[in-house]
């Protein structure tokens, strides 16, 4: 059984930025944003754009 996760292709020096960014927004950032403009939103998509680049990038196994 194959297991996927979050991490999937990401470096630990991108994980360890990305933590830190977040928790930034989280501590420093707008009250409350909705849809778009919502920066932990922003993060999260950017982190699954990276994370199915990785998955799409390795060869099929099968």
């Amino acid at each position: 059984m194959a297991r996927t996760t979050d991490n999937e292709g990401l470096s630990i020096g991108y994980r360890i930025l990305w933590r830190i960014r977040y928790l930034g927004w989280h501590l420093y950032g707008p009250a409350e944003l909705q849809g778009p403009s919502d920066p932990h939103e922003r993060l999260r998509r950017e982190r699954r754009r990276k994370v199915e680049a990785a998955r799409a990038a390795r060869p099929a196994k099968g």
